[in-house]
């Protein structure tokens, strides 16, 4: 029969591991931490102090002595008042700040492997609660040095200095507030991280899900309100928002329960200093002004005890908050084991793809298998319907899906295997949704590549056709751009995307529907630039439902599903060829080329 652990029941193994590796990343500053218990134990003691004295000057100002006995304590009162406001002030400054520099760096850890692990790893978690990780769970991972290891360290020193105060006059009484102490230290936190576990728990998960809730609300919220479900979306949130309260209410009940034991222990210490210490007077071992400090002061050293409750809570949530954290980071690292290849590159770049078929990881396959060739000089342009497959085809050609089955190699290497680092260097992919940062436009290409010059700049922009529209702009290539693009239109951001990819060094550009939202005219042109933009030097994948322009690449592939195949039977490729091949061999084809021409349609929508 296994033992009864009640650490276990209050703070699993789970949590106290996950927190333990949390705390590694936290890259805690020792000496700040303990110059923040030292500045924090400066603020509690000075109370204890203050209590401390002015029981002994009370006492003794009674006796009617000189006055000139009692200046002395008179100013430590004044000096103790005044420590205390002020140690609390150099506390909080020195420990949030050693908190914010510890969130900052699990965050900077956080994000860093997030975007060096594949697309399915972010792709998995629902936004919200991938937000919830990346910002709450952190914070209650910075909360754990404020609200629990400062308030731990600093009762343990206050308490010591608060028996040794009382010990110097009676060492019975001193005992007793040990032990009193004791309780309130460990009893009522224990008693509030037991109780307050499940509500605990339950708070972050239910936040989690009212983030991700809220989120999908606010991203479409048009099409929830034209499907009539945007008032239950609505009812959901409030359900989730009346649990997180229902929550929070459970687990004050467990909180009270530890400041009654605390307000219980205090009461006891009294009680025995004035029983124990009656009889000390008594018997002559213990002066009256002894007395009085000996029963004063522990009410000024609970205030140590006070916020250990809320501590133990705090750290039920810090350590749930750092198993989800730790979770994410476990499947981010495990879901892409970098290969170190000693070989050597080959001396021609190429992008190769064998019996290929690609999907989501637990998920049915989507398309496959396809074979694909690219060198440098070489423009492919990938068609079919929406929702085939043609974007996961092109995260798995990118190294950011694994193959279903099949093979990707990059210069002869598995590039789902390969540091992102290594796949950067030579293959680059523009999606639909790449970002253009609120900064400059030159800054804008710089995140291709960190060492643009101007010149550089406005040659990779005029190759992008954005030589004229770059010449209106009042300060040129330093011309500030709105957030996420929201200042030019949906063509110059588009062109502003292939401006940064050509500034990339790779030899293989991969884009993702570049003409979208765009008038056919403009998209047609922006498509042929883009075949054609690599010259001898780079090799060109576009996914594009323009039919129109791709006389510019020199093979394109028809992806969908044959006639007849069920819902779940996965796409494959279905026709390829040069532009002119198709239109000659291909009706489904050469018909959505006229209707593009005469209607200006899409292919595929």
């Amino acid at each position: 029969m296994s033992s009864w652990n009640p650490l276990e029941k209050a703070f699993p193994r789970a949590e106290r591991h996950a927190l333990r590796e949390a705390l590694g990343l936290l890259d805690i500053n020792k000496k700040r931490f303990a110059l923040s218990v030292l500045f924090g134990s400066g603020a509690v003691g000075s109370g204890v102090g203050l209590g401390s004295v002015s029981a002994w000057l009370i006492a003794r100002a009674a006796q009617m002595p000189p006055v000139l006995d009692l200046s002395v304590a008179a100013t430590s009162v004044r000096m103790f008042g005044i420590g205390k406001a002020v140690f609390r002030y150099l506390q909080r400054i020195s420990s949030h700040w050693v908190a914010l520099q510890g969130m900052a760096a699990v965050r900077t850890a956080v994000y860093a492997t997030m975007a060096d692990s594949t697309t399915d790893v972010v792709s998995g978690i629902r936004r919200g609660d991938l937000l919830a990780r990346t910002g709450s769970d952190v914070d209650e991972l910075g909360n754990v040095v404020v609200k629990s290891l400062l308030p731990l360290c600093v009762a343990a020193i206050v308490s010591v200095i608060s028996v040794a105060i009382v010990a110097s006059y009676s060492p019975a009484i001193a005992l007793v507030l040990a032990l009193c102490l004791l309780a309130a230290g460990i009893l009522g936190p224990y008693f509030a991280m037991v109780g307050g576990r499940r509500a605990e728990i339950d708070q972050v998960a239910y936040r989690a899900e009212l983030n991700a809730q809220a989120l999908s609300v606010l991203e479409h919220a048009s099409e929830l309100r034209v499907n009539g479900k945007l008032a239950a979306a609505e009812q959901t949130a409030q359900q989730l928002e009346a649990r997180i309260q229902a929550s929070r209410d459970a687990s004050a009940r467990p909180t009270a329960l530890a400041t009654a034991i605390d307000t219980f222990a205090m009461g006891i210490s009294v009680f025995a200093a004035l029983l124990i210490g009656t009889q000390q007077v008594e018997a002559g071992t213990l002066s009256t002004i002894g007395l009085v400090v000996c029963a004063l002061t522990p009410l000024a050293a609970f205030e140590a005890t006070q916020g250990l409750a809320k501590a133990a809570v705090q750290l039920v949530r810090s350590g749930r908050a750092a198993v989800r954290v730790m979770d994410l980071l476990t499947v981010a690292r495990a879901a892409h084991t970098p290969e170190h290849d000693s070989s050597p590159a080959a001396a021609q770049p190429y992008l190769t793809a064998r019996q290929l078929t690609v999907g989501w990881p637990t998920r049915p396959h989507v398309c496959g298998p396809i074979d694909l060739q690219l060198e440098p000089g070489k423009a492919i342009a990938i068609v079919g319907h929406s929702g085939i497959g043609k974007s996961t085809l092109l995260f798995t050609l990118a190294g950011m899906l694994p193959p279903e089955s099949g093979t990707v190699h990059l210069s002869g290497r598995d590039a789902y295997r390969l540091e992102r680092s290594e796949v950067s260097k030579e293959l680059i992919l523009t999606a639909e949704d790449a970002h253009i940062f609120e900064t400059t436009v030159l800054e804008n290409l710089r995140v291709a590549r960190p060492d643009v010059s101007e010149q550089e700049a406005v040659e990779l922009l005029t190759q992008a056709g954005l030589g004229q529209w770059l010449k209106q702009l009042p300060d040129g290539v330093h011309t500030m751009l709105g957030s996420d693009a929201a200042t030019i239109s949906g063509g110059e951001r588009r062109r502003l995307l292939l401006a940064r990819s050509l500034a990339s060094s790779a030899p293989f550009l991969l884009l993702d529907e570049p003409g979208e939202h765009l008038d056919p005219a403009t998209a047609d042109q922006l498509i042929t630039d883009l075949l054609t933009a690599g010259g001898s030097q780079r090799g060109v994948v576009v996914v594009t439902h323009r039919l129109s322009p791709l006389a510019a690449a020199d093979e394109v592939i028809m992806i969908g599903t044959p006639a007849g195949a069920t819902p779940e039977t996965p796409a494959s490729v279905i026709a390829r060829g040069t532009h002119e091949q198709l239109l000659r061999t291909n009706s489904e084809y050469a018909w959505a080329v006229r209707q593009e021409q005469f209607e200006g349609g899409h292919y595929g929508e």
